[in-house]
């Protein structure tokens, strides 16, 4: 039975839709000054390419597609994206209609953490939006020096949760990210498909969630069919 229900949280408990569109628009803007011109389709199509290809970053990749094989180039690009970070932070996320509720619904039956790739201070806005009382575990790469899709992420937060894998689930936005590397290691998963990474496909079989939806809303009745599953 599944007493553990682990959350990623952009894009996923948080929309962080806002900051992603003003990346890519200063990246865009970034290569600009580098001398490679893209407009906005230009951009969005190559991006969406990276992403589908399942590449770690897909502004990475987008970077080192203009400036291969000079990686001297590909380090000042970044460096000038990255000296616009702290302005893209200040940028406001918001949390998702309803996951307030579908939190504390999920918290009266099963126990819940996060698993996100974040900084240790995502627990001051999940704070701020009223939402980190109902996680009981809150680890984030940010806090245990691990980055998922790495195995020992899902190791490391299990181990610390003081639950097994067998017994919990993977909810997220990202294929590469939060549902193959999660059933690699035994855990259920849930695939969260909207934004930016739902025009990922599974590559075969074994990459499949156990379960998924297009609102987090239907997280409480996924996770209720999984769990009818193991019974």
């Amino acid at each position: 039975m599944i007493s553990t229900l682990f959350f990623d949280v952009g894009e996923t408990i948080l929309d962080a839709e806002a900051q992603m569109y003003a990346l890519a628009e200063v990246h865009r803007k970034v290569l600009g000054g580098f001398g490679f011109q893209l407009t906005r389709d230009e951009y969005t199509q190559l991006d969406k390419e990276k992403v589908r290809s399942f590449v770690p970053s897909a502004l990475h990749a987008v970077t080192w597609h203009f400036a291969r094989p000079d990686v001297s180039l590909y380090n000042d690009i970044t460096g000038k994206l990255r000296s616009h970070y702290d302005e893209i932070r200040q940028i406001e996320s918001r949390l998702y209609p309803g996951v307030g509720g579908l939190l504390k619904k999920l918290a009266d039956e099963y126990t819940l953490g996060l698993a996100a790739n974040a900084p240790a201070s995502v627990t001051d806005i999940l704070e701020d939006f009223g939402v980190l009382r109902w996680f009981t575990h809150t680890d984030v790469s940010g806090s245990i020096g691990i980055k998922k899709p790495d195995q020992r992420f899902f190791e490391t937060i299990l181990a610390n949760a003081g639950t097994k894998a067998s017994e919990s689930v993977m909810i997220g936005d990202r294929l590469d990210n939060d549902i193959i590397p999660a059933k690699r290691i035994g855990m259920k998963t849930i695939w969260v498909r909207w934004g930016r990474y739902s025009i990922m496909e599974p590559r075969t079989p074994d990459e499949l969630p156990d379960a998924t939806v297009t609102d987090v809303r239907d997280v409480l009745d996924a996770v209720a069919m999984v769990n009818t599953r193991l019974e």
